[in-house]
């Protein structure tokens, strides 16, 4: 699905945090940004987060089915990062079934891989309209086993 996204873009892909407490979308994207390392360690963590809720309060990104891919900008010189939150509580985030989101997909672009940004959505996108992806997601307890589960789907390397 996601050919030579590792080849044409410097991915990281960061599930360390498997369970948000957070159950409306503002403190989902604020928790997820400061608990996850790759996204702490952006040049500007709090403009990135700006961006993010500026965004969603334009338009929700929650897909429906119980996921949400909350993205925003990020610094020029930044890597393409996908970070992973997942809510067994359920997340209000003004999806469009009007359900809670309990996968919480947060993707930081730097302007300068709009080509890559795209495609790695629409993977993603691709991955979780699958609904046994998504239980297995949510069934999870083990960040590193899931970490490699989606790299294996998205095709990326370690």
């Amino acid at each position: 699905m996601a050919d030579n996204i590792n080849i044409m873009v410097d991915v990281v892909f960061d599930c360390n945090l498997c369970e948000l407490e957070a159950t409306d979308k503002f403190n989902a994207i604020k928790e997820l940004t400061s608990k996850t390392k790759s996204l702490k360690m952006l040049s500007h963590p709090d403009k990135f987060q700006e961006s993010v809720i500026k965004r969603e309060e334009n338009m929700s990104t929650g897909l429906g089915k119980g996921v949400a891919i909350a993205h925003g900008n990020c610094s020029k010189n930044e890597k393409l990062i996908v970070a992973l939150g997942v809510s067994h509580k359920g997340i209000e985030f003004d999806a469009i079934d009007q359900k809670p989101v309990h996968i919480l997909f947060l993707v930081a672009n730097p302007p300068d891989s709009q080509k890559e940004y795209l495609q790695i959505l629409s993977t993603i996108v691709g991955l979780l309209r699958n609904e046994s992806f998504r239980r297995s997601l949510l069934k999870s307890n083990d960040p590193v086993s899931m970490n490699t589960r989606l790299r294996n789907s998205l095709n990326l390397s370690n």
